[in-house]
């Protein structure tokens, strides 16, 4: 079977990239075809090149890194497709070139700057944002944020469940669920992966199965020594290229343990695998590192950026046998072209389930502990650890401090096994801060991160360090940003001892940023859970107004005011079987979840 290319829908030759309620639409035709919005120019060998290779933890030193991310076999010449490939618009408008105040017509503020992000500057209006939840916290930035006319706070108390969409099927979901408005038949579709390798399309209004398509046999244990999700086959959330009407999935393959690890691209109309998928990861190499498949966990969220899709790589639980952080990087294109970047030391993996954040140009990984626990490398010339770390091209990592962060702590936090790598990072942008674009990264010792998102500052060189949780495994999250009248907040979960009155339990924790050079924040409320907790999402109404924070709490559904915390719904039904990896998801004025064996529901009458 063939593709199918619809070019009816606009939305589905568009894409959208919100942060914080500021918009911009990328085309997503190749450079070839000449973007109307392609600033930078389209790039022209983009194969990257191997350096002297990384060194593993016996040794070596930063020069034994890949100089551009190591080759991987079957890589081509021809490198990734640009893409739409629109530089960042200016901290006052949009790429559309909007002005402080503007919508998208064109004013003098919003040229586009240098960096070369898509994503939207400080100042513009919001465009319409269409219903697609493609990748995991809606958007490449991983803010989490949904604009959803229908959610105001007053609406909100009066939600009820959608007894009638009945989406059951067979196996566990430590995924979020994704959705496309014109799915197969042009119906409105949730897609949903099991630990089983089952990937489903669901009918969002009767919750029946389209179709159906197992990647595979589901290993029934790693085969490494530890781990304790079984069966281990899919645990990661998938994304979608809507122009390509293409999903992307990636899991662990086997009878007993994990034979290979393998990346699937399926069609969404047919749930058939599009030509020249799937990618065995068996055998491949960065550097001296070989991948070694039974020891690597795929957890985090897979990332499309600009034709290139990005799967990220750590352990399992108990952080047994040899593994390292990998980030493999395919060319959608042509997928026998690829490249990879992995870890010069043992451990150091990239396992948060938000998945890797992007500005449009680049993906930012968040690293783990160094492996055995209670042990570290040397120095920093032999060690990834406890860092975050810029990605570029399919794999490309230039090792300089503009591209890389490490707390002065690291040491501390490989023997504690504090791992930085518990939470995925985020990239927004601070209105009147300087520089105004940044990456939030929040560690397990409940130390939250705000980097230049394009200087990240190597040692030690955050631009602010704020105490959100005082020690121990606090944070294991996924966070998410959004704006209103109050400021900007970066809201996630805390397992225990949050920085705020009361804050011991489970907490939902809000942190209210202040603009300035450095910019500042504090922790503005804190709100309780009960039991499982899924990391949080965020609405509005309008980009700011109507700010509501939305999470799972002991299988129930509950929102809170996002300017106070204050409870403003909790469900009366439950949803079984949420695990605490995954987030809710906002569609035309529903709140869905998944769990084992189901969606959830919930609507806005």
């Amino acid at each position: 079977m063939t593709e199918r290319h619809h070019t009816s829908n606009l939305a589905r030759r568009l894409r959208s990239f919100r942060v914080l309620g500021v918009q911009q639409w990328v085309l997503l035709s190749a450079c070839a075809a000449g973007s109307l919005l392609a600033v930078q120019a389209c790039g022209s060998d983009g194969n990257p090149s191997g350096g002297a290779g990384a060194s593993n933890n016996n040794g070596g030193s930063s020069a034994g890194s890949p100089a551009s991310g190591g080759t991987v076999s079957g890589s081509g010449s021809g490198g990734a497709p640009a893409g739409a490939g629109a530089s960042e618009a200016g901290a006052a408008g949009t790429v559309s070139d909007s002005g402080a105040a503007g919508m998208a017509t064109a004013g003098s503020a919003g040229s586009p700057g240098s960096a070369g992000a898509s994503t939207a500057g400080a100042g513009g209006m919001p465009l319409p944002e269409g219903d697609d939840v493609l990748e995991r916290n809606h958007h490449p930035s991983r803010d989490g944020h949904f604009t959803q006319p229908k959610l105001t706070k007053a609406a909100v108390p009066m939600l009820t469940a959608d007894t009638a969409f009945a989406a059951k099927f067979t196996g566990s979901m430590w995924a979020s669920p994704v959705y496309i408005a014109d799915g197969p038949g042009h119906k409105g579709t949730f897609f949903a992966v099991t630990t089983s390798n089952d990937v489903l399309a669901i009918d969002e209004t009767t919750g029946a199965n389209l179709w159906t398509k197992n990647i595979g046999s589901a290993p029934q244990q790693s085969g490494a020594g530890c781990g304790s999700i079984k069966p281990v086959g899919m645990l990661s959330t998938p994304v979608i290229d809507a122009t390509k009407r293409v999903i992307y999935v990636a899991g662990g393959v086997g009878a007993a343990s994990i034979e290979r690890h393998e990346i699937h691209a399926i069609n969404i109309d047919t749930g058939m695998e599009v030509t020249g998928w799937p990618i065995d990861l068996t055998g491949t190499k960065s550097g001296a590192v070989t991948f070694n498949t039974p020891a690597q966990n795929q957890r985090s969220a897979l990332s499309l950026v600009n034709g290139t899709l990005y799967v990220a790589y750590g352990g399992h639980v108990g952080d047994c046998n040899v593994y390292h952080g990998w980030v493999i990087g395919v060319n959608t294109a042509n997928p026998a072209q690829r490249g990879a970047w992995t870890t010069l030391d043992q451990g150091s993996a990239i396992w948060a389930a938000g998945g890797m954040a992007s500005d449009g140009t680049s993906v930012f990984a968040v690293t783990g502990n160094h492996t055995p626990n209670g042990s570290h490398a040397a120095d920093r010339s032999t060690t990834d650890s406890e860092q975050v770390v810029r990605i570029t091209g399919m794999g490309a990592f230039d090792r300089k401090d503009q591209n890389l962060f490490f707390p002065t702590t690291w040491k501390n936090m490989d023997d504690d096994d504090s791992d930085f790598g518990s939470s995925n990072p985020v990239y927004f942008n601070l209105p009147g801060a300087t520089p105004p674009n940044y990456i939030g990264a929040v560690a397990k010792d409940g130390k939250l991160y705000l980097l230049n998102a394009t200087n990240l500052g190597g040692m030690g060189g955050a631009a602010t360090t704020i105490t959100v949780a005082n020690g121990g495994m606090a944070v294991k999250t996924a966070p998410t940003v959004y704006r209103t009248a109050k400021g900007t907040h970066i809201t996630f979960s805390t397992d225990n001892n949050a920085a705020c009155t009361g804050g011991s339990g489970q907490k939902i924790v809000s942190v209210l940023l202040k603009a300035g050079s450095p910019p500042t924040g504090t922790v503005d409320w804190c709100a309780a859970q009960t039991g499982e907790v899924t990391a949080p999402i965020s609405t509005t109404i309008d980009g700011s107004s109507d700010a509501v924070v939305w999470y799972m709490s002991g299988n129930k559904l509950t929102a809170v005011d996002g300017d106070t915390g204050t409870n403003l719904y909790t469900s009366a039904n439950s949803c079984t079987g949420t695990h605490r990896w995954t987030s809710p998801i906002a569609v035309k004025g529903r709140i869905v979840v998944g769990g084992d064996g189901n969606l959830c529901s919930w609507s806005a009458k």
